[in-house]
C-alpha cells in the first residue's frame, strides 16, 4: 500500500471515532435532559395569570375611612381645675350602701375618697342604678365608675377598664327549698332547676357550662336577680360579692347560702371613658401604689367581713 493511499484510510478512520464520539454525547444529553424535572411554572396572579417582575400588582379593595376621635377632654387636669372628683355608683352590697344615717358606705366609697385626698380633691358621689351608671358616664355625668364594676366583653367595647380593683367569689344563693336538697354544685345541673344570672355577665357563661341541663333565668339592667328565687319561681342565683352573708341576712326566712365556697371568681375594677389615657395611666399608677402599700387587701379583708361592720 502506498504511503498517501494510508494516510488516507487513517483520516477517514478518525473522522469515523469522531463523529460516533459527537452522536454519544448527544444521546448522553437528550436522556439528561428528559430525565430533570420540569420547570416549576411562573407565579399566577390573583386573576389567574402568569405574572413578571415586570407586571403590576392589583390594589387591595379600599377599606372604610378610619374612625377618628375628636379633640378629647384631659380629665385628670379637668378634675384638678374643677378641684372635686365625681365618682359613679349604683348600690352593690358590700361595695356600695347606705348606713343607718343614709350615709354611703363601702370598699368603692373608702376607694374613691383615698382616691381624691391623693389627688388634692373633694368627692362628689352621682348615686345612679346599674342601667344607668355608663351612660352617665358616657355623657360626663361623672369622672369614672367606682361601684364593683364587673368587667365584661360587652363594657369593655364601651368603656376602659383599669387592672382589678378587687376579685369577688361567685356565690350560689338558693331558696330554702332548694337549699335542703342541693349537697354539692354538681346537684345543680338537673333538668328542671331554674338559676337566675345576669345577662351577658361570667354568671351567665359559668351557669351555662356548668349546668347545662338546668334552665337559666337571665336578668339585666336594674332588675334584682334574687327576686325570682325569693318568690320561688327559681331554685338559685349565681351572685358575685365579697360577703354572700350579708345577702343571705336581706330576706333569711327566704334564702340560704348552700356552699361556703364560691364556684369561681369575678374582677371588679374602675371604669373610664375612651380615649383618655393620661387619667388611665395615672389610675394605674395609683391603684399599684396601693397594692404596695397593702391598703387594697387590707380594705378587701374589712369589708368581706360582715362582723366588722354588720350590726
Amino acid at each position: 500500500m502506498k504511503v498517501a493511499e494510508f494516510m488516507n484510510l487513517a483520516r477517514i478512520a478518525a473522522a469515523a471515532v469522531a463523529l460516533a464520539g459527537t452522536t454519544l454525547v448527544s444521546q448522553a444529553q437528550a436522556q439528561a435532559q428528559a430525565a430533570a424535572p420540569a420547570p416549576a411554572p411562573a407565579p399566577a396572579s390573583a386573576a389567574g395569570t402568569a405574572t413578571t417582575e415586570s407586571a403590576t400588582r392589583r390594589a387591595a379593595p379600599r377599606d372604610i375611612d378610619p374612625v377618628t376621635r375628636g379633640g378629647t377632654v384631659d380629665t385628670l387636669a379637668t378634675i384638678r381645675k374643677r378641684g372635686v372628683l365625681r365618682v359613679g355608683v349604683a348600690i352593690s352590697e358590700p361595695t356600695v350602701m347606705h348606713d343607718s344615717s343614709g350615709k354611703l358606705v363601702g370598699f368603692s366609697i373608702d376607694a374613691a375618697r383615698r382616691l381624691a385626698e391623693d389627688m388634692g380633691v373633694g368627692v362628689e358621689f352621682v348615686e345612679t342604678s346599674w342601667s344607668g351608671i355608663i351612660p352617665d358616664l358616657l355623657t360626663r355625668e361623672s369622672d369614672l365608675i367606682m361601684s364593683g364594676l364587673w368587667v365584661t366583653v360587652p363594657r369593655a367595647l364601651v368603656i376602659n377598664y383599669t387592672t382589678p380593683t378587687a376579685v369577688e367569689g361567685i356565690h350560689v344563693i338558693a331558696g330554702h327549698a332548694a337549699a335542703a336538697r342541693l349537697k354539692t354544685p354538681a346537684d345543680l345541673d338537673r333538668a328542671g332547676t331554674k338559676i337566675v344570672v345576669y345577662a351577658g355577665t361570667l354568671q351567665e357563661r359559668l351557669a351555662a357550662r356548668r349546668f347545662p341541663k338546668a334552665t337559666l333565668v337571665k336578668v339585666s339592667g336594674d332588675t334584682d336577680h334574687l327576686a325570682p328565687v325569693i318568690a320561688g319561681q327559681a331554685d338559685a342565683a349565681l351572685v358575685p360579692t365579697f360577703a354572700p352573708e350579708v345577702i343571705v341576712r336581706a330576706a333569711p326566712e327566704r334564702l340560704a347560702l348552700p356552699f361556703a365556697k364560691p364556684l369561681t371568681s369575678a374582677s371588679a375594677a374602675i371604669g373610664l371613658r375612651k380615649g383618655d389615657f393620661d387619667f388611665l395611666n395615672f389610675l394605674e399608677s395609683w391603684l399599684a401604689v396601693q397594692r404596695d402599700e397593702g391598703w387594697l387587701d387590707e380594705r378587701t379583708a374589712y369589708w368581706s367581713d360582715p362582723t366588722n361592720w354588720l350590726k
